[in-house]
C-alpha cells in the first residue's frame, strides 16, 4: 500500500499544539450506559439490535455495565455487534483565526460512551430528556411529531429531514446533536452538527438480513466546517471477542457475485464459538457495512461536464482497545486515513493477520460544510455467512466472500431504486360526508388498478432482481380505521376479494391493536362506502382506509434460476390522520338526490342478479345517465363457478367509460349463497349487484316451432351437465336453420338479452370439452362428437348449459332430418326457476341531482346547542375555545343576535353551497365574540333567523 504524509493536516495538528494530545488517553471516559434516553428494538427481521437515540446502537445496557445486544441471525442469539455509531470531524474556524480539529461521535469504542445529544442544537437549552425525542417506530409510533420541533425553515429540506410516510415495515427516526458541551471529552468541543437519523428494515428473502442507516448531517451553527469527514465505526464481538479479525472491499470482483465496493467485514478467525450468554450456536459468519451514498465530490465527465459523484470508502482503519484514538485529533487523523500514532498515510488497513477484540472505522471524505448545509451517509449493516466451520481466517479462499457480496449488491440495487422493495399497495383516495348523527365514508379502487411498483422493476421482465412469482396486482382488501384524536384508532369494518384466499394475518391478530398488521381477510366481497352511525355531532372525528395486497416472493431457486420454493407476502398502506369530518344536523330545505335503475336488457321475471344504487357523495350527483353492462360467461377452471365481468359507461357524454371492465366469481350450488358486489363508487352513488342462484333443475321448459313442419312433439328437453353449470344462461333462444353449401346447420340467438349470437363451440363432458360449454353444438345420441352440421347421426342439440334431444326417444335425427329446412326457426324456452344468469345484462342508471328548496315556505325549529351554555361543553377543546351551535337551518340565512335590550352583537351569514363534503350543512357555529371582537357577558339573548324560506326567534343563556 502506497504511503504518503498528508503534511497540510499535521501542520495545523502541531500549530495549534494538539500532536502531542493526539496519542494520549481520554483524561475522563465516558462510563456506558450513562446518558440513555431512549432505546428501541429492531426486531423486524433476522437482526434483532437496540438503537439509541444518541447516536449508538449495538450495545444492550439492560444487562450490567452493557453487552453485545446486535445479534444475527434470529431466533439465534448469536451477537455480532457490541457497540457502533457515526463518526463526524471537521476542521472548525475560531474566532482568533486558528483552527480547531474536532470529532463528534455516535459510539465510543474505548468507552461505550457517546458525545451526542439527543436534541437539536436550537433545543440544546432545554437540556435533553423531552419526551418529543425519543425514538419513533414505525408502526406503532408513526410519523414523528410535532414536526416544528425539529424544522430547519426550509420546506423543502424539512421534507427530506422529517418523514410523512414510512419506507420499510420497521421504520426508526430519531434526531441528535453534539451540541452539549458536558458531553464531550476534553479538549473537544462541539461542531454543532444535528444528525436525523433514520433506520429502514424488511423482512424478504433479498433483505431480511440487512438493515439501513441514513445519517443526514446538518451544520445548525455558524461557520463553515472544512475538510469534513464522516464515518461508521463498528466494535464487533462475534462471540468471543479475542479472536476477531476484520476485512474490506474496497472495488473488487467476487466470484459468483460480480464487483462489489466499499464494504468492510468483521468475522472470527477460526469461525468456531462455544455456547454462552452472547452465542447459542452455529457457525460465525461476517458482519459487515456496505457504503450505498456518500457526501460527493466534482468530477469531470469525458465530454467536459462537472457531476457530483459519491466520494465512496474514503479510509478503512482497524484498531484494537490499546490503541484507539481516544482524542479528537487522533479520531480526526483516523477517519482523514493516517497512523495517528506516525503520521504516515495508510487508508486502507488491508492486512489482518492477528486475531483481537477489533473495531473498524470506514469514512468518507473530505468535504466542506457551510452553515445551513446537509451531507448524507447511507450505510447497510449486513449479516451473512463466510467460510465453513473451523475455517481459519487466513485459509478462506476469494469466493467465500460470495455471501456477502451478493447481499451487499442487493443492499445497493436497493438504494439505487429509490428504497424500491415490495411494498404494500398505494391508498384509495377517500371522501368523507358528514350527515346528521352518522359519516359517510367513501373511497375509490385505484389499489385495484394500480400496478405494483416492485413489480414494474422485478417481475414484468428479466433483470437485476427478478423474480418471475411476483405479481404486478396482488390487492386483496381494504381496513377502515377510526379515531378521535388521530393518534389513537381502532377498525371500523374491513372487507377482501371473494376468491377463496382468506387468513388472519398475523395469526391471532388482534383488533385491540389496529395499527399492527392485523388483517382478517374472510371472503366477504368488497365495498367502496361505510356508514359511522357511532358518532355525536359536533364532534370531530378521524378516518382512514387502508389497502392490503396478498402476493408471492422467490425464496429458493434452482440451479437455472427458476423459482422451487416461495414465501406468501402480505402488506398493507399506512394509517394516516390526514382526513377528518364534523357531523352536524342537516338544512331543512335541502331535497336530497333521486336514483333510479333499469333493467335494459336481461330477464326481469326471476333474475338471479339485482341492482341498486344508493348516494352516497350528494354534492358529487349529476344528471348523467349511465349504463352498467355485464359480459359474457368466462372460464375459471371449475365446472360450477363462471367469472362474470362488467364495466360502466357515461351514456350522456359518448360512452365514455366511467368503470373500468371489472370481475367476479359466482359458484352455482344446491344451498346458493348470496353474495354482494360493490360496483366503485361514480356519479356520487354506490352501486350494489346482489346475486343468488341455484344449480338448475332443467335447462328448458319447452319449444314452440315458429316456423316450419318439425312435430313439436317429438322433441325432448333434456338435462342440465353439470360440467355446464358455469355457462348456463336460463335464456330464450331463437334457433334459425341455414343451409351451407348444401348442408344444414343452425344460428343460435340469445333473445332474452338483446338477440346476441351465441357462438358455436364443441363442448362435450370430459377432458377440456367443459371449457366449451358457452356455446351451441349438435351431438349424437351419446353426446358426443359435436359438430355444426346436421345430419343423421345427430339426437340433440346442446346450448349453453343444456340439451334438447331432436327425438323423444332419444335417438338420432335420421328420418327426421327432411322435416328441418332452410329457413326454419324454433324458439327455445329457457327455464329460470332457479334464476337466470345476468350474462349480457345492462342497467340504466340515472338521478336527479339535490337542491335547496327557496321556493317552499316552511316553519322553522332552529335550535341552540347548548342552551343555556354554561363555561364549558365537550365541543371546546381548551377552557380558551368557547363554541355554540345553531342547528336546523336552511342552506342559505341570516342570524341576527340580540341583547334583551334590542342592541344587535353579532351577525352570522351562513351559506351552505353543498358542493364540499365538509361544509356545515344545517349548522352554523358562534364562538360567543361579538362583532367588535368581545366575549359576550353572561345573561340572555333574543336571535333572529331570517331566510327565503322561513324566519325564526328564539333565546339562548350563557352563563360563564
Amino acid at each position: 500500500m502506497k504511503r504518503r504524509i498528508f503534511s497540510s493536516v499535521i501542520v495545523l495538528l502541531v500549530l495549534f499544539g494538539v500532536w502531542e494530545r493526539a496519542s494520549a488517553k481520554a483524561i475522563k471516559p465516558v462510563p456506558r450506559g450513562k446518558r440513555i434516553y431512549d432505546m428501541k428494538w429492531l426486531n423486524i427481521n433476522r437482526w434483532k439490535c437496540p438503537f439509541y437515540n444518541d447516536g449508538r446502537y449495538g450495545i444492550d445496557v439492560t444487562v450490567g455495565t452493557g453487552q453485545a445486544g446486535g445479534s444475527w441471525p434470529q431466533p439465534l442469539h448469536n451477537c455480532y455487534i457490541f457497540g457502533a455509531g457515526m463518526w463526524f470531524g471537521s476542521l472548525k474556524p475560531r474566532p482568533d483565526g486558528k483552527v480547531d480539529t474536532l470529532v463528534s461521535f455516535g459510539y465510543n469504542p474505548n468507552s461505550g460512551g457517546t458525545e451526542m445529544t439527543p436534541t437539536t442544537v436550537k433545543n440544546v437549552a432545554e437540556g435533553a430528556g423531552s419526551p418529543d425525542d425519543r425514538i419513533f417506530v414505525y408502526p406503532s409510533d408513526w410519523p414523528p411529531r410535532p414536526r416544528s420541533r425539529w424544522e430547519t425553515g426550509d420546506p423543502r429540506m424539512d421534507s427530506i429531514l422529517i418523514p410523512y410516510e414510512a419506507f420499510s415495515l420497521q421504520d426508526m427516526w430519531c434526531v441528535y446533536s453534539d451540541a452539549a458541551p458536558e458531553n464531550h471529552i476534553a479538549p473537544g468541543k462541539p461542531q454543532n452538527i444535528d444528525v436525523y437519523q433514520v433506520v429502514y428494515a424488511w423482512n424478504y428473502p433479498s433483505n431480511q438480513d440487512i438493515f439501513f442507516i441514513l445519517y443526514y448531517v446538518r451544520n445548525s451553527g455558524d461557520d463553515t466546517l472544512k475538510r469534513c469527514f464522516i464515518g461508521a465505526v463498528m466494535d464487533p464481538d462475534i462471540g468471543d471477542a479475542r479472536d476477531d479479525m476484520v476485512g474490506f472491499i474496497l472495488n473488487d470482483s467476487i466470484p459468483g457475485a460480480g464487483w462489489v465496493a466499499n464494504v468492510g467485514y468483521a468475522g472470527d478467525n477460526d469461525n468456531a464459538e462455544s455456547p454462552g450468554s452472547t452465542w447459542d450456536a452455529g457457525t460465525p459468519g461476517v458482519f459487515a457495512y456496505k457504503f450505498l451514498d456518500s457526501p460527493k465530490r466534482d468530477s469531470i465527465t469525458p465530454s467536459g461536464d462537472t457531476v457530483k459523484v459519491p466520494l465512496g470508502m474514503t479510509a478503512f482503519k482497524k484498531f484494537t482497545i490499546d490503541i484507539d484514538p481516544v482524542t479528537d485529533p487522533a479520531q480526526y487523523l483516523t477517519m482523514a486515513g493516517y497512523d495517528y500514532r506516525t503520521g504516515v498515510y495508510s487508508a486502507y488497513d488491508s492486512v489482518d493477520v492477528t486475531p483481537a477484540d477489533k473495531r473498524f472505522i470506514q469514512c468518507s471524505g473530505p468535504f466542506d460544510l457551510a452553515p445551513g448545509q446537509v451531507e448524507r451517509l447511507v450505510v447497510a449493516a449486513i449479516g451473512a455467512p463466510f467460510g465453513g466451520p473451523n475455517q481459519p481466517w487466513a485459509n478462506r479462499p476469494k469466493d467465500s466472500l460470495v455471501h456477502l457480496a451478493r447481499v451487499a449488491n442487493a443492499a445497493q440495487f436497493i438504494f439505487d431504486q429509490g428504497w424500491l422493495l415490495p411494498g404494500p399497495p398505494v391508498s384509495p383516495n377517500m371522501t368523507l360526508i358528514p350527515g346528521d348523527k352518522v359519516v359517510r365514508i367513501v373511497w375509490d379502487d385505484l389499489p385495484e388498478r394500480t400496478p405494483d411498483r416492485y413489480w414494474e422493476k422485478v417481475a414484468s421482465q428479466p433483470g437485476p432482481g427478478y423474480d418471475p412469482m411476483y405479481r404486478g396486482y396482488d390487492f386483496q382488501g381494504y381496513v377502515v380505521y377510526k379515531s378521535r384524536d388521530g393518534a389513537n384508532w381502532q377498525i371500523l369494518g374491513q372487507c377482501d376479494l371473494v376468491d377463496s384466499i382468506t387468513f388472519s394475518y398475523p395469526p391471532g391478530g388482534d383488533s385491540t391493536q389496529p395499527d399492527s398488521l392485523w388483517i382478517n381477510a374472510t371472503d366477504n366481497g368488497v365495498y367502496y362506502t361505510l356508514l359511522d352511525k357511532n358518532v355525536i355531532n359536533g364532534f370531530r372525528y378521524y378516518y382512514c382506509v387502508t389497502a392490503y395486497d396478498w402476493n408471492y416472493i422467490t425464496r429458493e431457486r434452482d440451479s437455472l434460476g427458476n423459482p422451487i420454493k416461495w414465501d406468501t407476502l402480505i402488506l398493507r398502506s399506512g394509517i394516516v390522520s390526514n382526513f377528518s369530518t364534523v357531523p352536524r344536523w342537516e338544512p331543512v330545505n335541502y331535497v336530497a338526490p333521486e336514483v333510479q335503475v333499469v333493467r335494459l336488457v336481461g330477464d326481469s321475471t326471476k333474475p338471479a342478479l339485482v341492482c341498486s344504487t344508493t348516494v352516497v357523495v350528494p354534492f358529487k350527483v349529476t344528471s348523467d345517465v349511465y349504463e352498467l353492462r355485464l359480459l359474457g360467461p368466462s372460464w375459471t377452471g371449475s365446472t360450477a363457478k363462471a367469472g362474470y365481468s362488467y364495466y360502466v359507461v357515461n351514456t350522456s357524454r359518448n360512452d365514455s367509460l366511467i368503470v373500468d371492465t371489472s370481475s367476479f366469481t359466482y359458484t352455482l350450488a344446491a344451498s346458493p349463497k348470496t353474495v354482494s358486489i360493490q360496483v366503485p363508487v361514480f356519479n356520487g352513488q354506490a352501486v350494489k349487484m346482489v346475486m343468488k342462484m341455484k344449480i338448475p333443475s332443467a335447462p328448458f321448459d319447452g319449444v314452440n316451432i315458429l316456423s316450419g313442419s318439425y312435430p313439436v312433439e317429438s322433441l325432448k328437453v333434456g338435462g342440465a351437465p353439470s360440467q355446464a353449470y358455469w355457462a348456463f344462461r336460463g335464456s330464450d333462444y331463437r334457433i334459425e336453420w341455414v343451409n351451407e353449401g348444401g348442408y344444414l346447420t343452425a344460428k343460435v340467438y340469445d333473445v332474452t338479452n338483446g338477440d346476441i349470437e351465441v357462438p358455436f363451440a364443441k363442448f362435450t363432458t370430459t377432458g377440456t370439452g367443459p371449457q366449451n360449454a358457452n356455446g351451441w353444438c349438435f351431438v349424437d345420441r351419446a353426446f358426443r362428437n359435436p359438430t355444426d352440421t346436421l345430419k343423421g347421426t345427430v339426437a340433440n342439440i346442446y346450448i349453453c348449459g343444456g340439451y334438447l334431444g331432436l327425438k323423444q326417444s332419444g335417438d338420432s335425427l335420421r328420418g327426421l332430418l327432411s322435416s328441418i329446412n332452410d329457413g326454419d326457426k324454433w324458439i327455445v324456452v329457457g327455464h329460470r326457476a332457479e334464476g337466470a344468469a345476468p350474462f349480457y345484462n345492462v342497467f340504466r342508471i340515472s338521478a336527479t341531482p339535490g337542491y335547496a328548496d327557496t321556493t317552499t315556505k316552511q316553519e322553522l325549529k332552529v335550535k341552540v346547542v347548548p342552551n343555556p351554555y354554561i363555561v364549558f361543553n365537550g365541543w371546546e377543546k381548551s377552557s380558551e375555545q368557547r363554541v355554540i351551535k345553531f342547528t336546523h337551518l336552511p342552506t342559505t340565512c341570516t342570524i341576527r343576535i340580540f341583547t334583551t335590550a334590542g342592541d344587535l352583537l353579532k351577525v352570522i351569514a351562513h351559506k351552505d353551497t353543498k358542493k364540499q363534503p365538509l361544509d356545515e350543512g344545517g349548522t352554523a357555529t358562534w364562538d360567543l365574540i361579538n362583532d367588535y371582537g368581545q366575549l359576550i357577558a353572561p345573561g340572555v339573548y333574543i336571535f333572529h333567523v331570517e331566510s327565503p324560506v322561513g324566519e325564526f326567534t328564539g333565546k339562548f343563556m350563557v352563563i360563564h
